[in-house]
C-alpha cells in the first residue's frame, strides 16, 4: 500500500486559542510628566599639554680611556700631535706644548676640576687666549722663577702678527687634550694616582719631535716605569732625610724627579722638605720641567737650569742668580701695583670729600 504524504485528508491539529487582549486602565490620579529641561554645558577649552622641563645638562667630564696614568698621558700626546698637524699648525712645537701646559696649570683642583673642560670648550677665541694669559700671570705671581724658565711655552701669546691658521690649530689642540682627559691627570684625581704620577708634557714634546731632532739633541725619553725602578733602587741604598738634594744633570722634563718624589710620598715624606735641581740643554724641555715642578708640587726648593752640563759644569750658580732676579722683579712689580692701588683709593677719597 502506498502512502501519499502530501494528501490533504490527514486530520489537522487544532490551533491554540488566542488569549484576549486586555488594556491597562488609565491612571487619572498620577501627576503629569515633568517638562524636559535643557542644561547648558560650558564648552571646555582644549587642554594644553604641559611638557616637563628637562634638567639642566651637567657639564661633561672627559675621562682618559686608560686607567694607567702613563698610558693615558701617551694617548693624550698622540691626540695632541694629530690635532696640531691635522690643523696645519706648523713647526713651532712650543705652541701646542704651551696650550697643554696652561690647561694643566689651571688653578682649580679637586674632583670637580675636570668639569671645567666644558667651560674651556665653550669660550670664544679672544676669551680663550685671555684665560691662557691669566693662568700664566697667576702662577708668575706665585713662582716667578719657574714661570720665567717656562717662557718658551707662553711667549707666543704675545705675538703681534700670529699665523693665519694658528688659532684653529690651538683650539684643536685644546679640544684633543681636554676630551682625552687631561684635567683628570693634572687635578689630583685619586683614581689616577694624583697629579704627581704623570708626565704629560714630556709625552707631548717627545711625540711631536721628529726622530732626527731628538737625535741632534741627544734626547731619549726614559720610560716612567724605568724611572720609578731607578728611584726606588737609589732610595733603598740611602735612606732619604729632609734637607737632602736631588740633582738630575740631564733631566729632560723631570721624569726622574717625578719618580723620586713619588717614592718619598710612599714613605710618608713630603717633597717640600727636599731640594730639587734639574738641567737640560733644550730650552723647551727645561720649560716643561719648570711647569712639572708646579704640577708635581715639588715645593719651594727647586732650581731649573737650561745649560749643557758637560760644558758649563755647575749651571746652578747661574740658575740661583736667575732665581733671585726673577723674585726681585716680581717684588718690584707687586710693590708698584700696590702703590698705584693706594693712589687710586686716595683719589677716590679726595673726590668724595670734594
Amino acid at each position: 500500500m502506498q502512502l501519499d504524504l502530501f494528501s490533504e485528508d490527514r486530520p489537522r491539529k487544532a490551533a491554540a486559542p488566542t488569549p484576549p487582549v486586555t488594556f491597562r486602565p488609565s491612571l487619572p490620579d498620577l501627576p503629569p510628566p515633568p517638562a524636559p529641561v535643557t542644561i547648558a554645558v560650558p564648552s571646555r577649552r582644549p587642554r594644553r599639554e604641559v611638557k616637563p622641563t628637562p634638567p639642566a645638562p651637567r657639564p661633561m667630564s672627559y675621562m682618559p680611556l686608560q686607567r694607567n696614568s702613563h698610558h693615558a698621558a701617551h694617548d693624550i700626546a698622540e691626540a695632541v700631535e694629530a690635532a696640531w698637524y691635522g690643523a696645519h699648525g706648523g713647526n713651532r712645537l712650543e705652541i701646542p706644548a704651551g696650550v697643554v701646559a696652561a690647561l694643566a696649570l689651571w688653578p682649580l683642583r679637586g674632583p670637580d676640576a675636570p668639569l671645567t673642560a666644558h667651560w674651556w670648550l665653550e669660550l670664544n677665541d679672544e676669551d680663550f687666549l685671555a684665560a691662557l694669559r691669566e693662568c700664566w700671570a697667576r702662577w708668575w705671581i706665585q713662582r716667578p722663577d719657574l714661570i720665567d724658565r717656562a717662557t718658551p711655552l707662553h711667549r707666543w701669546l704675545e705675538d703681534e702678527n700670529p699665523e693665519r691658521n694658528r688659532m684653529q690649530a690651538v683650539r684643536a689642540v685644546a679640544r684633543a687634550a681636554l676630551t682625552g682627559g687631561l684635567l683628570h691627570l693634572t687635578s689630583a684625581a685619586t683614581d689616577f694616582g694624583g697629579n704627581s704620577n704623570a708626565d704629560v708634557l714630556g709625552a707631548v714634546i717627545t711625540a711631536m719631535r721628529s726622530h732626527g731632532a731628538r737625535d741632534v739633541l741627544a734626547e731619549f725619553h726614559t720610560p716612567p716605569e724605568l724611572s720609578e725602578l731607578m728611584a726606588r733602587m737609589l732610595l733603598a741604598d740611602k735612606e732619604p732625610t729632609p734637607g737632602m738634594k736631588f740633582n738630575d744633570p740631564a733631566s729632560g722634563t723631570g721624569g726622574m724627579c717625578r719618580a723620586a718624589a713619588e717614592c718619598l710620598r710612599d714613605q710618608g715624606l713630603s717633597p717640600h722638605d727636599f731640594g730639587w735641581a734639574m738641567t737640560d740643554i733644550d730650552p723647551l724641555a727645561a720649560a716643561g720641567a719648570a711647569v712639572n715642578a708646579i704640577l708635581w708640587d715639588l715645593g719651594p726648593h727647586v732650581l731649573v737650569a737650561c745649560a749643557d752640563t758637560l760644558v758649563e759644569g755647575d749651571p746652578y750658580v747661574r740658575a740661583a742668580a736667575e732665581w733671585r732676579a726673577s723674585h726681585a722683579r716680581r717684588d718690584r712689580m707687586v710693590e708698584g701695583a700696590q702703590f698705584l692701588s693706594r693712589l687710586r683709593r686716595l683719589d677716590a677719597v679726595l673726590a668724595g670729600a670734594a
